[in-house]
This record gives C-alpha cells, structure tokens and sequence, in this order.
C-alpha cells in the first residue's frame, strides 16, 4: 500500500503537536492540547493498518513480524541511548529514571508502573507504543479469522478493553482505558475510505472537517477542558475529524506537489524518530538553560527538537530500516516459515508506522 500524502502531513502534524506540547511544558506554558497528536496518531493506525491488510492480508505471524521490526529496532536504540545519558547526567533527564527491572520491562513494551509510581516506560512516550502494540496484537487475532468476522473481532476487543479499564483503575491507567477506540476510529475511516465513500461526500468537506477538529480542540485549550477520563471522549472525536477531512482532500486530489508538500511528506517520514527523540531533547534542553525566558527557550527547544528528531531519522532509522529491509529473503522465510506471497504481504505494511 502506498502511503496517502494526507497520512503523511497528518503524521509530520501530529509529530509536531506533541513537540510544541512538550516545549511549553517545560517552558512553563500552556499548550496541553498539543498532546492530541497522539490521538490523531491512533487515528492514523487504525485507518493505516486495517488498510494495508485489507489490501493483501497478511499471516497474523507476518503482520506481528513487520510491526515490530518497524518499531521496536529504533525504540530500543533510543531507550538505551536515554538510558545511558540519564545515568550520566540525572538532573538533566529527570523525566527518566533507568532502573533494571523498569528498563526490561519497558523495552519489552509491558504496562507498569515506573519507580515513581506512574505508568510510564522509561522513555515517558513510549507509553503510546504499549498501546500500539495492543493494537497490534487485536489485529493479529482478527488476522487468524474469516474476513467477514474481523471487524466484530477488533471492535469486541477493543470495546471489551475500554469496558475493563472502567471497571478496574489500574487497568485503565496502564492500558484498558478507551484511548483504544481512537485505534477503532481509525478502521472505521479505513472502511469508508474502501469504500469511496470520500470520494461522495460535497467538495469543500475536507477543508470544513479539518476546521471542525481544529475549532473543537481549540475550545478544549481556551476553556481549559483536560481530563484524562474525558480523553478519548473529548480529544478523540475531533482527531478523527481531522484525519477524515485530510483523507477527502487526498480522495479529492487537492493535495498538490508543492515544495511545501514534498517538506511536510518527508517530515511525515520522520515522525517515529521526531516523536520518539522530542521529549528528552527538550527536557535536556530545558535543564541547559534554566534562566532563559520561555518566550526564547520555547521556540528553540522545538528547533532544536525537530533537528535531532531529522538527524536521527537521517542517519539511524533510516539506515536501519533499509538493512533490515534488504535483509535476504530466504533467510527472512527460514526464520519465519513465510512463504513468498506471505513476504509480499508483510512488504506492503511493513513501511508503514501509525
């Protein structure tokens, strides 16, 4: 499957929602509804991955191979480097607290709580990628059924985990929370997309729904509604919104080819290293200059995010992604009995990160 421009964008915003998110936190500021890009990247992988297996389904064995061949190589490199630099300097990193059974558990992506009590992994973001991996994992057992019973498999887990969640709060604080169906949102805007029900909806659509998400969240910030309970129920909604106005411009062929669009693509392909590196760069940064005024510190601790976040797409993620790529394939099916249209299948969702 090749991946819509309007993904793209979307992942390089999102990316950079959480950013900014981060930059005024630590600078003191307010911007707690950048953190919706996360919801707008459940969005994604929810409408990214039902896509890619509805196109060429692959095994369950396949799918979880590619997932965690995408994601976990440079989650665990940057886990460790963290790691390694929290060691050396505890003041600079002290949103990072690397202790040995935190850090096990944390790079096997396993729910706990951290040696402060709270359900985080040792890098704080990976949070997101234990719910990812959740995800994953209903896709997977879908993957193992008839295809006519794969929604109602995805949609029973999904809904049962939300339900779970609310009836025992340590379950939801760690996983089972309804931050789940956000993923399910996104195979729902994957079904209408099969579908070409974008392609039907009135022009100017995309546009007025991506305003609609924008507006809603915008009220979330300005009246200051932020609860982690009401998350998924307030942030989610217009998330989706969002992702479905970008996918009508796409369907719509209103997404250019612009020195603009081909920045904001390829910043999309950097996103998973952006997203992954922001956090303890400006955490650092933020350490490095306490004295500064936010109105200084802020800004540059995006500029500086988003060049690390570049630097480590450019010279690690990318570089690793192309070996593990290219790895051969004979090899590749000894080691996972996969035959050879099972190795095409896993091609088409491999390059794909939600």
């Amino acid at each position: 499957m090749k991946t819509l421009a309007s993904i793209q964008i979307l992942r390089a915003a999102a990316a950079l929602s959480v950013v900014l998110f981060h930059a005024a936190q630590w600078s003191h500021l307010d911007f707690a509804v950048g953190a919706a890009g996360v919801d707008v990247f459940f969005v994604i992988s929810g409408f990214v991955l039902w896509t890619a297996c509805e196109a060429r389904p692959p095994t369950p064995q396949a799918f979880l191979l590619a997932r965690a061949r995408r994601i976990l190589p440079l989650y665990w490199i940057v886990t460790l480097a963290v790691a390694a630099a929290a060691l050396a300097a505890p003041m600079a990193l002290p949103i990072v607290l690397p202790e040995g059974r935190h850090l096990v558990l944390s790079l096997l992506l396993l729910p706990h709580t951290d040696p402060a009590g709270g359900p985080f992994p040792l890098l704080p973001t990976g949070w997101t990628l234990t719910y990812e991996a959740f995800f994953y994992l209903v896709m997977a057992v879908a993957l193992a059924a008839p295809k006519d019973r794969r929604l109602q498999i995805v949609a029973g887990l999904l809904l049962a985990a939300s339900l779970v969640g609310f009836a025992y709060h340590g379950w939801y604080t760690l996983l089972a929370n309804p931050l789940l169906l956000e993923f399910l949102a996104g195979v729902g805007l994957a079904r209408a997309w099969a579908q070409r029900r974008f392609e039907r909806l009135p022009q100017g659509a995309g546009p007025g729904l991506i305003a609609a998400g924008v507006l809603i969240l915008a009220v979330c910030q300005l009246s200051g509604l932020r609860d982690d309970f009401l998350r998924p129920f307030v942030w989610g909604p217009p998330a989706a919104l969002i992702v479905a106005g970008a996918l009508k411009l796409d369907a719509d062929g209103r997404i250019g080819a612009g020195r603009l669009v081909r920045a904001l693509v390829a910043e999309g392909d950097a996103s998973y290293s952006l997203y992954l590196v922001q956090a303890p760069a400006i955490a650092a940064f933020a350490w490095l200059t306490p004295a500064w005024p936010a109105a200084l510190r802020a800004p540059l601790s995006v500029a500086l995010a988003v060049a690390i976040g570049w630097l480590c797409w450019r010279l690690v993620e990318k570089p690793l992604a192309g070996r593990l790529h290219h790895l051969p394939a004979a090899h590749r099916r000894r080691g996972a009995g996969l035959g050879p249209a099972e190795q095409e299948a896993l091609a088409a969702v491999d390059p794909d990160l939600a």
